[in-house]
């Protein structure tokens, strides 16, 4: 074939291919056969053409009837989730409700499993999550901290089919680079702990973010206007001899102001700290002043005990982490935490009418103190390099090992926030918990956890509500959990 023929073969490919892009397919062997006739291509070539060109129309034919439609005014639009399947054992020994104060022990073997679905999309400076998870609709104060379902479980425990519930739907604006604005219910944005804050659990309202570098450093901040109990203040009055049964009402609002740093401190090391204050508002209702707070050791376990009065709490966690090679990464990390007003909540739980046989309700010195919560941790784990290890992002084959102490005071805390799994959603606890992780693949995950809980102030008790998964007054339990992880 001599240059000129080579030419016009290249040139009518490229013709042919752009044409296949667009799916002009009639042109297309029009084209062809008008080469083949007038002898620049052979039947051979532009049958070999032709083919290519149809096969690419094709293609393009099949993907866009395949792919997800969104509306035009959307940029992008990302499906997410993950699904789990989980055994766990739990144990724990304490008084139980209706024992004359005698001891038990319960032992819990369960099969579990989580599914999160949720999809993203943004328009400009505009964005939208909602995400869909499993969980239970129960009146206990654990149910907003669990996506889990328990396999045999549902309504019947006949595998009857588990609920579906809207764990985040919120709306959020960027109007620069460093200001986020954000309102509906939403992922936690605080830097924090599950000894504070459990995992699973989403913030509902309005929240601020800020976050700016000065040099090496960022500088962020958090401003939240959460509802911690219905937002929906409404009070009722009886007048001219009508009464209305439906009651009075208020809103319990959590204020929360976090502002931090991160750092890079060498080329192989960084630190994290924030300082968080919690400010609480609208006490009364559900949730409310001076109801029933933790009492006595050999209380039975009835009550309430997630009461949200005298709190004024501020944390402190932090962070440092380190590379020690070019793939192991090592981090030294924190929380404190400190209630300014537990002696008020204290003496409001001497006064709630709790009574044992330890003591009386007039005996205020047993509730004193235990105005402080805190935590050490250390994690190992492989790395590519010190921005994956602080994202504590893997591939397949990398693993990570977390070991933490940590100990509540009964009244440091807001007792509707910790984590529901390694201290059964209890304060006045101490205890460690130690956790693995292997990377089967870039997406699947094993996991393997135990934890150790036992309490911290004998004098002073660790009552259950409904919702917790241990029915006793706790003196100490046990926590086993396997996972298996897949990410989509």
């Amino acid at each position: 074939m001599n240059f000129n023929k080579k030419l016009a073969v290249a040139v009518s490919g490229a013709v042919l291919l752009m044409a296949g892009q667009l799916a002009l397919a009639d042109s297309t062997t029009d084209i062809v056969d008008a080469l083949v006739s007038k002898g620049v291509l052979t039947e051979e070539e532009g049958k070999l053409i032709t083919k290519g060109a149809t096969s690419k129309a094709k293609a393009d034919e099949k993907a866009n009837k395949s792919r997800v439609k969104v509306s035009d005014v959307i940029d992008n639009a990302e499906f997410y989730g993950n699904m789990r399947a989980r055994y766990e054992y739990r144990d724990g020994d304490g008084v139980g409700a209706n024992t004359n104060s005698q001891n038990q022990e319960e032992k819990r073997n369960r099969a579990r499993g989580k599914l999160e679905f949720g999809i993203k999309t943004n328009s400009g400076k505009w964005y939208s999550d909602v995400l869909l998870a499993t969980g239970t609709n129960s009146s206990g104060i654990s149910s907003a901290r669990s996506d889990n379902f328990t396999f045999g479980g549902g309504d019947t425990n006949y595998n009857a089919k588990e609920g579906i519930y809207l764990k985040r739907a919120m709306l959020g604006w960027t109007p620069n680079d460093w200001l986020t604005l954000e309102a509906g219910r939403m992922s936690n944005p605080l830097y924090t702990t599950p000894m504070v804050w459990d995992g699973d659990y989403s913030v509902t309202g309005f929240q601020e973010k800020v976050k700016f570098n000065v040099g090496n450093t960022e500088i962020f901040g958090v401003a939240g206007q959460w509802a911690n109990g219905a937002w929906d203040s409404k009070n009722f009055n009886a007048t001219n001899g009508y009464t209305d049964t439906r009651g009075n009402a208020s809103s319990n609002l959590l204020f929360a102001f976090q502002g931090g740093l991160k750092t890079p401190v060498t080329d192989v090391s960084s630190a994290k700290i924030a300082v968080t204050q919690y400010v609480y508002g609208g006490q009364r209702g559900y949730n409310g002043t001076n109801v029933y707070l933790p009492g006595w050791a050999n209380d039975k376990a009835a009550g309430v005990t997630n009461s949200v009065n005298n709190l004024d709490i501020t944390e402190i966690p932090a962070e440092f982490n380190y590379m020690t090679s070019s793939s192991i990464g090592v981090r030294l990390y924190g929380d404190y935490v400190y209630n300014h007003s537990a002696q008020d909540r204290a003496d409001a739980a001497a006064r709630s009418g709790q009574t044992g046989t330890t003591g009386t309700t007039t005996d205020y010195s047993a509730f004193g103190g235990e105005d402080t919560a805190w935590l050490l941790g250390v994690r190992i784990a492989s790395a590519k390099d010190l921005k994956s290890f602080e994202g504590n992002k893997g591939k397949a084959g990398d693993w990570s090992a977390n070991l933490w102490y940590q100990e509540m005071g009964a009244f440091a805390l807001d007792p509707n926030l910790n984590d529901s799994d390694f201290f059964d959603s209890r304060l006045n606890m101490k205890g460690y918990v130690f956790k693995g992780q292997y990377n089967i693949e870039d997406n699947v995950f094993f996991n393997l956890a135990y934890g150790y809980g036992e309490r911290l102030n004998s004098v002073l008790g660790t009552p259950y509500t409904a919702g917790n998964d241990l029915a006793l007054n706790i003196n100490k339990m046990n926590l086993l959990q396997l996972d298996l992880t897949y990410k989509f």
